[in-house]
């Protein structure tokens, strides 16, 4: 019981240090950002994954290490350097999980944070990127979808496509028209989703640790083959007209049908990944 009083009194300390941060850079983003509206599941996923240790917690020694403390100072530390000292909000943010990691390390010790740690670094996923970061990670994205999507969008409808950065200029029965790949379409929306959704599903699965990285990391590559979908679809709707099909409620829609199909390519790696490697038994 006395420990349980630390914790809660710990956590309810941390929570008022990070009271600001908290609600002006993180929950904010995700009630009017609608590229971070996943951070929303991102807490209760770790909170889940705590509860699937509870056993294992529970058979470990409980030993506190004042290197806990140290890493707790740093990233208070961190923390009001990124306040006054040079004002930016992302790092600001970012040092609630090593100040959270250091307070395990304080009053559990390292086999506790050794049992926990993957829940604490999953809340990474849901602090919200600065827009510079941002941009430098969606431009990218945008320029694979938009040459990758012009190439198949000329090979089905019989179109003449040329790219110009992010833009799509087509030509179809002496019709001009122009796609324009905006950054909501860059498939940053559906990765960082899809991305913390398939860390979860690789971390929960019964896996050989080499598995769970590749599965983790097939999500990028999946996310940017769905995006690449979505917007050869949406040009091919473009040149044939029906570009009310291309906006709003229905884009939307098209965007969330995505969703089942990179699900399908991530169990289909799973797949794989389990019958690449057939271990025998050894015969007598």
């Amino acid at each position: 019981m006395a420990a349980r009083i630390r914790i809660a009194i710990v956590a309810l300390l941390l929570f008022a240090a990070y009271r600001v941060p908290i609600s002006d850079l993180i929950v904010y983003r995700w009630w009017n950002d609608a590229n971070w509206s996943h951070g929303w599941l991102v807490p209760f996923f770790s909170l889940y994954f705590l509860t699937t240790l509870r056993a294992k917690i529970s058979r470990v020694e409980v030993r506190p290490s004042w290197w806990g403390l140290g890493l707790l100072l740093a990233a208070l530390t961190s923390y009001f350097w990124f306040l006054i000292i040079l004002p930016v909000g992302y790092p600001r943010a970012l040092s609630i999980v090593p100040a959270i990691l250091g307070v395990t390390l304080l009053l559990g010790g390292w086999g506790i944070l050794r049992t926990v740690w993957f829940s604490i670094l999953y809340l990474v996923l849901a602090i919200p990127l600065p827009g510079g970061l941002y941009f430098s990670i969606t431009f990218p994205l945008r320029l694979i979808s938009t040459k990758v999507a012009s190439v198949l969008t000329a090979w089905i409808t019989g179109a003449h496509t040329e790219t110009s950065g992010a833009v799509i200029d087509y030509l179809y029965n002496g019709q001009e028209g122009q796609l324009n790949v905006e950054e909501a379409c860059s498939g940053m929306r559906l990765m960082m989703a899809f991305f913390a959704l398939g860390l979860a599903m690789s971390y929960l699965g019964e896996r050989p640790a080499w598995q769970r990285v590749v599965l983790a990391l097939s999500c990028i590559p999946i996310a940017i083959i769905c995006n690449v979908i979505r917007v050869t679809m949406t040009g091919c709707i473009h040149i044939f007209e029906y570009e009310s099909w291309a906006k709003g409620t229905p884009h939307e829609l098209l965007g969330l049908a995505m969703l089942p199909i990179a699900f399908g390519l991530f169990a289909l790696v799973g797949f794989v990944l389990k019958n690449l490697v057939v271990e025998e038994e050894d015969q007598a």
